[in-house]
């Protein structure tokens, strides 16, 4: 048990540092950082306005521009532009730009963008821009998304398009010409 743990811890700090030797920049000028830490933002070491590219921790909340690797939060934790990487969080992981890879939450994953990956929570939504699509596999009680390529399970799933199938209780694609069908539903 102990040697799994310090091989885990290996392997993080190894994606932490190749994450820092291939960032030059930040996206669109900003300042960036490997490290971030956050108590509630504007407590946060550094500021809101930097990149991240390596290890970003909230104890409550956290903000930043863009953020690429490892996102963990106690609470709540947010990107104001892109994220990519692995978000974990006990409240919510928010993404006001595009996203990619994997979010899991106790409550609620949101994508304003694109996004690529798998949503694990109670309620995820991506995609909520009429122009965004979601390439995604999304599990939990509430799924929804505008435009959706991929597979939805949940309790209620909705996509206003959808090229996929939905598993739960009360499915809708609204661009079908029967949107509603519980159990299973499916769009190509």
């Amino acid at each position: 048990m102990k040697t799994s743990g310090c091989g885990l811890l290996a392997a993080v700090a190894a994606a932490c540092v190749s994450l820092m030797a291939s960032a030059q920049e930040g996206a669109a000028g900003n300042p960036y950082t490997p490290f971030m830490l956050s108590l509630a933002t504007p407590l946060q070491v550094p500021s809101a306005d930097f990149d991240v590219g390596g290890l970003r921790v909230n104890i409550i909340y956290g903000e930043c521009q863009n953020f690429d690797g490892l996102d963990i939060s106690g609470i709540v934790g947010r990107s104001v532009g892109h994220a990519n990487g692995l978000q974990i969080a006990g409240i919510a992981n928010v993404v006001d730009g595009d996203g990619m890879g994997l979010q899991i939450c106790l409550c609620a994953n949101y994508v304003s963008g694109s996004y690529e990956g798998l949503q694990i929570g109670a309620v995820n939504f991506a995609a909520a821009h009429s122009k965004s699509t979601a390439n995604a596999f999304q599990i939990g009680v509430y799924n929804g998304s505008d435009y959706i390529k991929g597979c939805q399970i949940g309790v209620i799933n909705f996509a206003r398009e959808m090229i996929g199938v939905q598993i739960g209780l009360v499915n809708v694609i609204q661009n079908k010409d029967v949107p509603f069908l519980p159990v299973i539903n499916g769009y190509f």
